[in-house]
């Protein structure tokens, strides 16, 4: 009998997919995208898709393309990715994703179940 996943192991490949997803729309027709934070380009495969706000995991408005040395090296470039954030959505979204990421959302089995296979078959498609 296969042994089931824990839910940290499925949300962490949750996450996998949907980041994977994210940088690949972010990416040009030859799969180039651009750091949000200091506007570096490189391929999608060498790229992160860096979180604003930590626990807001699947929100597109959270999640934007950074380079490994911002999201890494410089712990997410937060102050360019504030001002970036506040640019690109204005200080009132940003405001309710600081609010947000405070509130907890646990994900269900089934949940997490269904986002990964909605995220393969989204994959499938873009690739």
């Amino acid at each position: 009998m296969k042994k089931r996943k824990t839910l940290s192991k499925l949300m962490k490949e949750c996450v996998a997919l949907y980041n994977k997803m994210g940088r690949i729309r972010a990416a040009d027709k030859f799969g180039y995208c651009v750091c949000v934070t200091c506007g570096a380009r490189k391929h999608y495969k060498e790229c992160h898709y860096g979180h604003f706000r930590h626990g807001l995991h699947f929100m597109d408005d959270n999640q934007h393309v950074q380079c490994v040395k911002c999201n890494c090296y410089m712990s997410g470039n937060m102050a360019r990715y504030t001002l970036y954030m506040i640019d690109k959505y204005g200080r009132d979204r940003v405001d309710e994703l600081v609010y947000e990421s405070n509130q907890i959302h646990k994900y269900s089995r089934s949940e997490l179940e269904e986002k990964r296979s909605d995220y393969k078959n989204q994959l499938k498609d873009m690739e």
